[in-house]
């Protein structure tokens, strides 16, 4: 599977906690299980979520470039 996404950032809820700024990067499934993983644009730290738990809440729009 190829997904390609430029510029969109997401805000997901995974169990009770909101991340913000999330900019996608892979999908990997292990051992049937999908994972998401991500980059948080804000603070440069990695997530990666199983993927039926996360909810999404918004995407955006941004360009990063200034």
């Amino acid at each position: 599977m190829y997904i390609q996404e430029h510029n969109n950032l997401y805000v997901i809820k995974y169990d009770h906690t909101s991340y913000y700024a999330m900019d996608f990067k892979r999908l990997d499934w292990i051992n049937g299980v999908c994972y998401v993983t991500f980059l948080q644009a804000d603070t440069g730290k990695w997530f990666t979520f199983e993927r039926n738990k996360i909810t999404w809440m918004a995407k955006e729009k941004v360009n990063l470039v200034s």
